[in-house]
């Protein structure tokens, strides 16, 4: 299944790389009318537009659709379900009734990254992966998110997109327009372990005769499960076997919805702001969507989260109350989380079946310093974006990103270095993470590793 899935990705990006650099209104296929990203504060809002301005202006990105950046607003924390109300807020005051014929897509991506600290700046949605693009420069999560998005489209209404920065999707399918889209919620769905299931959403799905066997195909949702134990999983019905045997289930990722939800979301959002709770797109709005009455989560909900936080939560799911939720199968898909450093240290150099998928090389847009005959043989790591002395010897499970190694290195495994200068020989033990960082102090420019 890999190399099946590889082959499809690599078109994917090939048909992606087109796009970059071009004005999309010149260019006969469908996008997005709309791309937004969300950002924690004003802060990480305007780092991220400065990292678009590069991206558009080197032409790594399509041109010609708006791509905003939009901050919570002050205070606390509002979680990805606080940014979508937010977003849809601004949006509707600054396009108006256009909003509502256009389709949209939001990456979450507000948060500071505590568990890859190495992006806790730049953001996850500006994460490199070693990906070579066969136009423009270094891939991106964001350049990922755009491509991955993009077969989908055919078979969406106008309305909005959510997908998160920090997880990864590959997939292999025969069809992009499945008919019988209704005015509710769609999402996409992989064939993923129990296990898996344990820290992610899974669908509870009404069965078929034809089990699994086509590559792509469209089921009603009965129920959704957040992070469900996996004797809730049997218990609610959410596992079924694969050809060969084996108990799966199927997780969630990118979901989108019609723009009459965009509406009542807007509508709930002007009763409740400013919001003084967090919610989440998942947790607590795609928990009561489907056809069972009796839903898990919902009475889960009502029974532990009491006062006024539980009532709201229970407000914003109320929403999906009675709302269809299709399920768009991709049967020769996976999902991949790479929300912490070892996720992503591991996804990027010892998963062979997401290397495969991903055509992820060991070097991109990197340079070697010394003599031909000081090249080793024993830089086995991802090098991204950077510059090493030919003569360094890094180990297999290792990534260097933005990094300059102008001496002879010595990496051990399971190391990141991130924006590092080294300019001596040096050896590195491994189980670290190294990053710097640009700061001011007293308008000083100063680093700090």
């Amino acid at each position: 299944m890999s190399s099946r899935i590889g082959d499809s990705m690599k078109k994917m990006f090939a048909d992606y790389d087109q796009l970059r650099g071009k004005n999309v209104a010149d260019l006969n296929i469908q996008f997005w009318d709309l791309i937004v990203i969300s950002a924690g504060d004003e802060a990480q809002r305007a780092w991220f537009e400065k990292q678009l301005e590069q991206k558009e202006a080197m032409g790594d990105l399509p041109l010609g659709v708006p791509v905003l950046c939009i901050s919570d607003p002050d205070g606390c924390r509002i979680g990805s379900g606080g940014a979508t109300l937010n977003i849809l807020k601004i949006l509707d005051a600054k396009y108006n009734e256009e909003l509502y014929k256009w389709r949209v897509l939001i990456i979450n991506s507000g948060g500071y990254s505590k568990r890859l600290p190495s992006h806790s700046c730049s953001g996850k949605v500006f994460i490199p992966l070693p990906i070579s693009p066969t136009r423009g420069g270094p891939y991106q999560m964001l350049d990922l998110k755009i491509a991955t998005s993009l077969p989908f489209l055919p078979c969406m209404q106008p309305g909005v997109c959510i997908a998160s920065s920090d997880d990864i999707i590959v997939f292999h399918m025969d069809q992009v327009v499945l008919p019988g889209e209704r005015n509710g919620f769609t999402a996409l769905a992989h064939p993923s372990s129990l296990e898996l299931g344990t820290n992610h959403g899974v669908y509870v799905l009404q069965t078929t005769e034809e089990g699994c066997a086509l590559l792509v195909e469209r089921r009603e949702c009965k129920e959704v499960l957040q992070k469900p134990s996996i004797s809730t999983m049997k218990e609610r019905g959410a596992i079924f076997k694969n050809s060969d045997g084996v108990e799966m289930v199927y997780s969630d990722s990118n979901f989108w919805f019609t723009s009459s939800i965009s509406r009542k979301l807007l509508e709930f959002y002007k009763e409740v702001e400013p919001l003084e709770e967090e919610l989440c797109m998942y947790s607590h709005l795609l928990t009561f969507l489907g056809s069972m009455e009796n839903k898990y989560h919902f009475n889960q909900l009502r029974i532990k989260d009491q006062g006024e936080a539980g009532d709201l939560k229970l407000r914003f799911g109320s929403l999906a109350d009675k709302v269809p939720l299709d399920v768009i199968l991709l049967n020769q898909s996976k999902y991949y989380h790479l929300g912490t450093t070892k996720e992503y240290l591991d996804g990027m150099t010892a998963v062979e079946e997401l290397r495969e998928e991903l055509n992820i090389q060991s070097r991109v847009c990197c340079r070697l310093l010394g003599n031909k005959d000081d090249i080793s043989d024993k830089i086995e790591g991802v090098m991204l974006n950077s510059t090493i002395h030919a003569a360094s010897q890094v180990h297999r499970n290792v990534v260097v990103e933005y990094s300059i190694l102008k001496e002879k290195v010595k990496l051990h495994p399971e190391t990141i270095l991130s924006s590092v200068v080294v300019d001596r020989t040096l050896e590195i033990p491994g189980g670290f993470l190294y990053h710097t960082v640009p700061i001011r102090e007293e308008g000083d420019e100063r680093y700090v590793t």
